[in-house]
């Protein structure tokens, strides 16, 4: 290093306090019997290692000194700058929003003229659904994510988008993945026979009478009376629109179809249109968490679903779906980014708060498989999320 080069500060007093994922130490970290632990320079990247750094027998550098040799120049880098993949997350984020957002628009609309007793414009909502379906190729994370944000106030159209996003995903992973815009405009459609219904039965907080439940009953065949009017013939999608109701042991509506005459199209929409129900609030009930909802669509409505396309939707959705925020076992709270089969319950968080409630600009990204003793607890609820301080955006940040 040459004479008028600056070393790296570096401090030890504060560093147990101040040690953080992104942080750097000065000098090579070793264990008690001698085994080095962290090179000099080396990023902490998990959680783990900065317990380990904090073990009594832990040394540093060749003289074994107890000292943390924190990087301060490093640390005020980091102090608010929020990590790339935070950044990215967030940006493709903020994408999504407005492509669902325009969606969520353009639906309304359609609803609205329906109830005028006008026809369905299909190639507006072909337009929604190429639009949401060029989304989700390009990173289906982003726009996943959003379905765990809801809108009671309008949720008619906010559920269309979320069915048409998710059955539109299952799709992906069946025969069905080349007409996976078919599958979308089918799905987004899937309730707009409700359109002839009055709010007032669809919103109603108690039992429907005997009448009420014949009104509703008879959406499938006016959604599809009115798309055949509209001039649709695709098979794929009059069928997502007609058989969404049915079930696999024969006891849905309109038709009283079983099993596997059932069309394909029709059990995606099924199951997306359920999970999505089940995870939203309503005037008759409270909304489930994803886990919660996963695991009744698993046990008791196996019989209802069909069961290999189920597997499928809780392997790629997960227990913590993207999006879902979460507090983990060391009090912090967190969002996932990403989650995975073989580690249901151990997803990919970027940390946004810590076990005190301060919010951490750098939002660290934490993989919880990698971390023994670090484990999702539980969901936050809305209330509780806008309890919380506002978490700067990193793409704000990164300006």
């Amino acid at each position: 290093m040459g004479e008028n080069q600056a070393k790296p500060k570096s401090c030890s007093k504060k560093a147990k306090r101040l040690l953080r994922l992104g942080s750097r130490i000065l000098k090579d970290a070793y264990s008690g019997d001698g085994k080095l632990l962290l090179r000099k320079g080396a990023m902490i990247e998990s959680i783990s290692m900065i317990q380990r750094l904090l073990q009594p027998d832990v040394r540093f550098g060749d003289e074994r000194s107890t000292e943390i040799p924190l990087d301060l120049d490093n640390e005020k880098k980091i102090d608010n700058a929020p990590s790339m993949e935070a950044i990215e997350f967030a940006q493709k984020v903020e994408k999504a929003t407005r492509i669902k957002s325009e969606a969520v628009s353009e639906i309304k609309s359609i609803y609205q003229q329906v109830e005028q007793g006008e026809t369905i414009e299909v190639e507006v909502v072909e337009r929604v659904v190429a639009s949401l379906a060029e989304n989700l190729l390009e990173d289906s994370r982003a726009l996943v994510s959003l379905v765990e944000l809801k809108n009671a106030d309008e949720y008619t159209y906010t559920h269309s988008v979320h069915v048409g996003i998710l059955a539109m995903f299952l799709s992906l992973h069946t025969e069905l993945r080349d007409k996976v815009e078919e599958v979308g405009l089918g799905a987004l459609l899937h309730d707009i026979g409700k359109a002839e219904i009055p709010p007032s039965i669809l919103n109603k907080p108690g039992p429907l009478t005997q009448q009420e439940m014949k009104q509703i009953k008879r959406h499938p065949v006016a959604g599809y009376e009115k798309l055949k009017k509209s001039g649709e013939t695709r098979q794929i999608v009059l069928d997502c629109v007609l058989y969404h109701h049915e079930t696999m042991d024969g006891n849905g509506y309109p038709e009283g179809r079983k099993s596997y005459n059932l069309p394909l199209t029709a059990r995606i929409a099924a199951i997306a249109d359920k999970y999505d129900a089940l995870t939203t609030d309503r005037p008759y009930r409270q909304a489930m968490n994803p886990k919660e909802a996963l695991s009744i669509m698993t046990s008791q409505m196996s019989k209802e679903l069909d069961d290999v396309l189920l597997r499928n939707f809780v392997s790629i959705i997960g227990y913590y779906p993207v999006g879902s925020y979460v507090e983990l076992s060391n009090g912090s709270i967190a969002r996932v980014i990403n989650h995975y089969a073989t580690h249901p319950d151990k997803p990919r968080v970027i940390l946004l708060a810590d076990c005190q409630g301060e919010a951490l600009p750098s939002q660290p990204v934490i993989e919880l498989s990698k971390e023994k003793n670090i484990s999702v607890i539980r969901f936050l609820n809305q209330r509780e999320l806008s309890a919380l301080p506002v978490f700067p955006s990193p793409t704000e940040k990164a300006a």
